[in-house]
């Protein structure tokens, strides 16, 4: 089947700079990526199979390990596609997508590969692609080989029959709805007790009351991707996407993990890099590492790079967010790991855009405690965009040499 026409309606992801070289914001791997004609072609005909073919968005797994399906196994997949097991929700691997440069014939050695790792997996169809031409082949048990299929398989095919019905259902009930709290939810103590208990803790065990339900009520607003946060540029950054929510865990230097969903922003840096922020909010750990500490609210920023990532800002919000009659006003006092204090408040007082420095240190803003709290309000977004601004300042201070 010739796709080249139906690949170029498909539009890439924005390109964008990043430590030297153009890379895009993958919307599967939800990571920046350097750009390669098989990186332009794993992009269109992931997009392509999702839309065309109707396999749902989270169902792909790019460039994905062997070694994540069989230890020790060697190679790197395209793309796998994926079905969820009705009875676990667990997700089985059905086929693989072989993906090559439009200067590259498919070959015998094409398939070969793709082949293998389908094997490796046990999945059931492969697809090979060079941009230009698509052809599908699936296993057949009786000859024990693969053959070229006449046509493109759709997801339920790929599925097979008797998972249709079960495909239906699923779809119907597979995502549950959001729902927020409502204020007056959020000044129940027990209720936020018992939310904390059951998943990651969003808030410290010692935080006091009024920050247990503010905390939820933060965390939630970054769980809410109906709102987003509005475009925005300043002298330090611009803010090019809110690219929603992204699972990640994130390691501080004391071998501290933060491991949940955060809400991640694409944003240009004043140096035209690309940086992907990500935050959320945790309750530390009082027995981390058997030390015994308080157990506090945090507020934790990292930031992506194309290969690594690392915290930037931990933000104790027990010790430096301080309550008035309706809000919440956010100080921080420049500390930073082996910096000097006075780096940071340099940096902010010469570079800050909606940073302010007062006797209290550097204000990041304030947020309202009488209603909830929504990423496109206007009395939140100064907040988020200045805790963006105030993780590139302090990564920047990082990267200089003493």
């Amino acid at each position: 089947m010739i796709i080249k026409d139906q690949l170029r309606a498909i539009p890439l992801p924005v390109i964008c700079r990043r430590e030297g070289k153009d890379c895009y914001y993958d919307p599967y791997r939800q990571k920046l990526v350097e750009v390669t004609p098989e990186e332009m072609v794993r992009q269109k005909i992931t997009a392509f199979y999702e839309k065309e073919y109707d396999v749902p968005k989270d169902m792909f797994w790019l460039e994905v390990p062997m070694s994540y399906y069989i230890q020790g196994s060697r190679g790197r997949a395209d793309v796998i596609i994926h079905g969820r097991d009705e009875m676990t929700g667990e997700l089985y691997p059905i086929g693989v997508i072989e993906c090559k440069n439009e200067e590259t014939f498919l070959t015998d050695q094409t398939a070969d590969q793709a082949i293998r790792y389908c094997d490796l997996i046990g999945g059931r169809y492969i697809l090979l692609t060079n941009g230009v031409e698509l052809k599908a082949a699936v296993y057949d048990q009786e000859s024990d080989s693969y053959i070229y299929m006449d046509h493109i398989p759709t997801y339920e095919e790929m599925l097979g029959e008797e998972m249709i019905p079960e495909l239906e259902e699923s779809n119907a009930s597979s995502e549950d709805e959001f729902v927020r709290f409502t204020m007056e939810e959020l000044n129940e103590q027990a209720l936020m007790e018992q939310y904390n208990d059951e998943g990651p803790w969003i808030f410290g065990l010692e935080s006091p009351s009024w920050l247990k339900s503010f905390s939820v009520n933060l965390f939630q607003c970054l769980l809410d991707t109906d709102h987003i946060l509005p475009p925005y540029e300043c002298p330090v950054f611009e803010l090019i996407q809110d690219v929603g929510l992204r699972d990640m865990d994130y390691v501080n230097g004391g071998g501290g993990h933060f491991h949940g969903l955060y809400r991640s922003f694409l944003v240009k840096d004043r140096f035209g890099e690309m940086q992907l922020i990500s935050m959320s909010v945790f309750g530390t750990d009082p027995d981390f590492r058997g030390e015994n500490r308080k157990s506090y609210t945090l507020l934790n920023v990292a930031v992506d790079t194309l290969k690594t990532s690392h915290n930037v800002l931990q933000y104790n919000l027990d010790k430096y967010a301080c309550l008035t009659e309706d809000s919440v006003k956010f100080y921080h006092n420049g500390r930073m790991g082996r910096r000097k204090k006075s780096q940071v408040l340099d940096t902010v007082q010469h570079l800050g855009a909606g940073l302010k420095l007062d006797h209290k240190g550097i204000f990041i803003g304030e947020l309202p405690t009488d209603r909830l709290l929504y990423l496109d309000d206007k009395k939140v977004c100064p907040l988020i965009y200045n805790l963006i601004e105030y993780t590139l300042l302090r990564d920047e201070v990082r990267k200089k040499k003493d």
